[in-house]
This record gives structure tokens, C-alpha cells and sequence, in this order.
């Protein structure tokens, strides 16, 4: 009985070495199977020099001097010219209008930015270009909007919309929103 004991023990010390010995193996040697002996280099053979660029190349007779006169352009915002076919309200009887409901519709929302002075200086230029009738500024945490006019239907919103957009206004777009009729 003793014999075959130690006919077990050392048949399974000899597999648990035999397994301890394969499973230690890197697995490199299956990479150097598949190197070729001209692509193995020594690093002593390997001189690293920095790289040297020598151009000869002279751009500078291709060089253009580019002079534009200088043209001052005055640009007068408050001009009627640039809101053809719009509704400006300017005069002082449009300003005092009374407002006698509200009802849904649209309006064109200029900008949305968490910054007053900027939803400030929109408001200023819009004033200066279109009048400071229908140009409202809304608080909505955390977003100043400055919304423009007053449209019963989504159309005449999206053709104030597209004239901002010509002028630079970009960020515009059209929302639902509750708005004023005026007398």
C-alpha cells in the first residue's frame, strides 16, 4: 500500500512541475517564431543621430505685399433701409401704445446667455436698429433672453428671424411664447 502512495505522490508532484513549468513561460517565444534573423537588431547597432532639415529653399521672393487703402465705412444702424418691408417702430405714437391682451404666438429669440451685460449690449443694438418697441428681455434662470416682436403666426416670426440672421444675429431662432396685442 505504501508503494502505491508514493507512486501517487510522485506522479502528481511530477505533473504539478511539469504544469508550474509550462504555465511560466512568457509568451515571447511564440513572437520570435515569427521574427526573421535579419529583423533582429542590437541596440549597439543602432546610432541615434538627431535629425538634420537643410532646406534651401527661400520663400521670401514669393512673398506678396498685400496694401488695401483704407475706406472708412460708416454705418448707420438706425437707418430704415436695412428693415425694407418690416414694421419699425419708431415714432412716439407706437411707443406709447397700450397693450389690450395678451394671446400665444411667436417671437424671435435673439440670444440666451447666463452674461447681463451682454444680453444688454444685444438689446442696445437692437434698440438702435429697430426701436424700442417689441424687444423684451426675460429672466429665466439662469439664461437672460432678449426676445424680439410680436407674431400671431410662426411665418412672420421666420422672416424676422431670417433678417437677423443676414444681420449677424445668428444665434436667432423662433419660440412659442405668450404675446402683447396692442390697440
Amino acid at each position: 500500500m505504501k508503494k502505491i502512495d508514493l507512486i501517487y505522490a510522485l506522479i502528481s508532484s511530477a505533473l504539478i512541475l511539469i504544469l508550474t513549468y509550462c504555465s511560466a513561460q512568457p509568451t515571447v517565444r511564440y513572437e520570435e517564431k515569427d521574427k526573421k534573423p535579419s529583423d533582429t537588431v542590437n541596440e549597439t547597432e543602432i546610432k541615434k543621430e538627431p535629425l538634420k532639415y537643410d532646406e534651401k529653399f527661400d520663400i521670401t521672393p514669393f512673398r506678396t505685399e498685400i496694401n488695401l487703402p483704407e475706406k472708412k465705412v460708416e454705418i448707420s444702424k438706425a437707418s430704415n433701409e436695412i428693415w425694407y418691408q418690416y414694421d419699425v417702430k419708431e415714432s412716439a405714437s407706437n411707443r406709447t401704445k397700450k397693450i389690450k391682451g395678451t394671446t400665444n404666438g411667436f417671437r424671435v429669440q435673439v440670444i440666451a446667455t447666463d452674461d447681463l451685460d451682454e444680453a444688454n449690449k444685444i438689446q442696445e443694438e437692437l434698440k438702435a436698429i429697430k426701436g424700442s418697441n417689441e424687444i423684451y428681455s426675460v429672466f429665466e434662470p439662469p439664461f437672460y433672453k432678449i426676445l424680439l416682436g410680436d407674431f400671431k403666426t410662426s411665418d412672420e416670426a421666420n422672416s424676422l428671424r431670417f433678417k437677423l440672421n443676414q444681420l449677424g444675429y445668428a444665434d436667432s431662432k423662433v419660440v412659442k411664447s405668450t404675446i402683447n396685442l396692442f390697440e
